[in-house]
């Protein structure tokens, strides 16, 4: 039995491990709510093993290990054929709504393609839990042990060997799952030679990947490949990053380019660059909104923190106004090394300038650190393109932008310190800087905000500078000097008659009739709910407005994301809610209709399979939650993912295997582990801020190992529910198991979906009440069903 173990325990790692690598592709080859979208989709054909196995289940004298080396070896085929077929697919994609039937048969290869191995991977889980339900607690935990583990190695294996040498490496791990199955040493010897000739070929072709085409051309980075202008490209496990000679700088481009920063080059002298300014700003610099704030505190020994630091243009515009101190925070660490080792340099050594202290970090988890105040913080167009930096791609969650965030920039700043934004829809980030000046406990803010815009056009990086100390005329007139007319000054602090906002988007406090009158989000963002990318109020073209205070950038951006009149910020949401409608269907009326243990009656079905669907929205809810909760403390969004999610399902895994051992079992003590998840759940939700408070000065191992204490008794209990539903069912219809596993995988995928349309309705507090109201109602379902099996 080790062996079958085993191999399910490899199953669990590659089906996790090829998830989140796929994640990251689709991040890359199309954005991250088409990846979240995609891979949703792909997951439901985990649980639809579960209705095959369950219309067509194992016969008493069928061999599972024979069943479960088959789809092993299928699997492990799959999934190493999505590498060559989404690259041949690259080079027929199409606009869905200019070549409709094109573009449905692209998509339906590109589904195709990855639910295949996810279904194999269902079949092989299936297959085990039904034909040895006896064992389920010993099995339920090498399948979560093994999750928990494929969680983690993407870390130290997606920059190795990319997510291309990672489908070889699961290839690899299916075939020496499929001898685990058959048992014999033959076989396994054999599979271990092939699985270490397929390692070898990724390993052997490092420095370079085996890698994924791109399906569209990001800022035209396909038309630069193609000209050979391509010199490095490195998969973090935050961004996959593409350095680019564009003949006049370095183009770093993050996820294909869906974000972009530069290295100008620059010989070291500071003095000569700034003879020039600001006319020549263009010629070194992205344009001259980013010296601003160092031109205003020049050669006055300030300390700057950016927030972003990338390719280090706004590193350097410090060091040439005279910084004393410059901390350069960057998330993504491979861009930190380039800048500091193969670029240093082209870039004239501005991150191994003493005065620099550049690293790898969170700004916000940096900035609690942090003692003594800034006299800048500047942060330019800084937010993430990863899912797996957001926590999940369906959302973007933006945590340098909400009303905490800048409560903690303003208790960070210098008497007369500027915090220098650029950032595309100013008004929302007014609104939102004014709820973080109330809640530091200050007032008259308006005297306080100067915003510079483009005149006339679409300007999705107007400069927004909030000074600690109002500002003076003689301060705004230096400024316009500064801009040149190249910007104008649309928020006036000497003169807020002149501003095109009015005096109510500074009080930290919007009446409820201007909320509905503006034809977009306008409430500032909290931590509980950080999705201030989230504008979207009705699917309509919008025209400028000032009377409605819309103004031409905001407009256009909304509208930009209209094709054919559907909103592309919303797509994936109804295209993931439509599947998820008609797998429900599937899920419930197929086995209904056409397995023998649907259409046998027996006692408590429905509540028998909505116990184990709650089971399976109360599991993601948490851990998608929780990895929301935790970013605060942790900081680092990788490490929060790893942690959260590695924690649960260790803890989980370690909860099924003890159950039996602690003499839990559906006749006594089954009400300990519903009363541990819904007692430590709610302990957790009273205490986390005041918990997380005390941690925030904490180097990030300490901070990391607390979350892991306190997320993992959690966990502990609710690996527990699953096989205590099992063994309560395990003698039913044969297909019962099966069924019930696929109605779980199912609603774990709905789940992440709900805890979606939750965090941004009610926020992330509730969405957790959510799930422990879930786990309740799964307590009492459990008591209804165990009293039947025991009668």
């Amino acid at each position: 039995m080790i062996l079958i173990s085993f191999g399910l325990m490899l199953t669990a790692l590659t089906t996790l491990m090829v998830e989140l690598s796929l994640i990251r592709v689709f991040d890359v080859i199309w954005t991250s709510n088409l990846a979240y979208m995609v891979i949703t989709c792909a997951m439901f054909c985990l649980g639809l093993a579960g209705v095959i196995s369950t219309i067509k289940p194992l016969s008493p004298d069928s061999s599972p290990r024979r069943i479960l080396a088959f789809w092993a070896l299928l699997y492990g085929l799959f999934t190493l054929l999505i590498l060559p077929i989404l690259n041949a697919l690259s080079r027929v994609s199409a606009d869905i709504f200019q070549h409709p039937i094109q573009g449905i048969l692209y998509s339906f290869g590109i589904y195709t393609t990855l639910a295949v191995p996810f279904f194999c991977a269902g079949m092989i889980f299936s297959t085990i839990f039904s034909a040895f339900s006896d064992k389920i607690q010993s099995l339920y935990f090498w399948d979560l042990t093994g999750a928990a583990i494929g969680c983690i190695v993407l870390i130290p294996m997606l920059p190795m060997i990319g997510p291309g040498g990672i489908l070889f490496a699961a290839c690899a791990l299916c075939l020496i799952a499929s001898a685990c199955f058959i048992g014999k040493t033959k076989f396994l010897c054999l599979s271990l030679v092939a699985a270490a000739l397929l390692v070898s070929i990724p390993v052997l072709k490092r420095p370079a990947y085996i890698d994924f085409s791109e399906h569209g051309s990001k800022r035209g980075i396909l038309s630069w490949k193609e000209r050979n202008r391509l010199e490095i490209t490195v998969w973090d496990p935050i961004s996959k990053i593409d350095v680019i000679d564009t003949l006049t700088k370095k183009w770093i481009a993050y996820d294909g380019g869906s974000q972009t920063s530069y290295i100008y080059p620059f010989d070291g002298n500071h003095a000569d660059i700034r003879q020039g300014m600001p006319e020549g700003a263009n010629r070194h610099f992205w344009e001259r909104m980013v010296l601003i704030s160092h031109f205003l505190k020049r050669d006055s020994n300030q300390r700057v923190l950016v927030i972003g630091s990338a390719g280090g243009q706004e590193t350097r515009a410090a060091l040439m106004y005279g910084a004393g101190h410059v901390d350069a925070i960057e998330l993504v660490h491979s861009v930190v090394q380039l800048c500091k080792t193969v670029y240093a340099r082209y870039a004239g050594y501005i991150f191994n300038d003493p005065r620099v202290n550049a690293r790898t970090g969170e700004g916000r988890s940096y900035l609690r650190t942090v003692k003594i105040p800034y006299d800048i913080i500047q942060i330019f167009s800084n937010h993430t393109s990863s899912s797996i930096a957001a926590g999940n791609g369906a959302m973007e969650s933006n945590y340098l932008q909400t009303a905490e965030a800048y409560k903690d920039y303003f208790e960070h700043l210098s008497a007369n310190g500027i915090l220098h934004i650029n950032h595309h829809i100013y008004p929302r980030i007014v609104t939102t800087a004014a709820l973080g000046w109330k809640m530091a406990g200050r007032s008259d803010f308006q005297r306080h905000v100067a915003v510079y815009e483009a005149p006339g056009v679409q300007d999705n990086l107007p400069t927004i500078l909030i000074k600690m100390s109002p500002w003076t005329p003689e301060e705004v007139e230096e400024m316009n000097r500064f801009f040149q007319g190249n910007r104008v000054l649309v928020e006036n602090p000497l003169h807020p008659e002149k501003s095109f906002l009015s005096p109510e988007f500074y009080t930290g406090d919007l009446p409820k009739d201007l909320v509905e009158k503006i034809p977009f989000r306008i409430t500032p963002p909290l931590d509980d709910k950080p999705y201030f990318g989230f504008l979207r109020k009705h699917i309509r073209t919008l025209k400028p407005d000032p009377k409605s205070f819309l103004n031409i950038s905001t407009a256009m951006l909304l509208n930009e994301q209209l094709s054919n009149g559907i909103p592309m910020d919303w797509v994936h949401l109804f295209i993931t809610a439509a599947a998820a409608i008609l797998f429900s269907i599937v899920f419930l009326f197929i086995p209904l209709l056409f397995s023998s243990v649907g259409r046998s009656p027996w006692d408590r079905k429905l509540p028998t399979l909505s116990y184990f669907s709650c089971l399976g929205a109360g599991f993601i809810l948490i851990e998608l939650t929780f990895i929301q909760l935790f970013m605060k403390v942790i900081g680092y969004p990788l490490y929060t993912y790893s942690t959260v999610v590695f924690s649960l399902l260790a803890g989980a895994g370690t909860g099924s295997y003890l159950s039996g051992r602690l003499g839990i079992d559906i006749r006594k003590k089954w009400q300990i582990p519903f009363l541990g998840i819904i007692g430590w759940g709610l302990a957790l939700l009273g205490l986390h801020q005041t918990l997380f408070q005390l941690l925030l000065a904490s180097p990030t191992a300490i901070r990391i190992a607390v979350s892991f204490l306190l997320i993992i008794p959690l966990g502990f209990f609710m690996g527990m529910p699953f096989p205590l539903g099992i063994l309560v069912i395990r003698n039913r219809h044969a297909g019962a198991i099966a069924w019930v596993w696929a109605m779980n995988g199912f609603f774990t995928v709905i789940g992440g979906l709900i805890s979606v349309i939750l965090s941004v309705a009610v926020g992330f507090h509730w969405t957790l009440i959510a799930a422990l109201l879930t786990y309740l109602a799964a307590a009492i379902l459990f008591n209804m069903i165990r009293k039947d099996a025991l009668s």
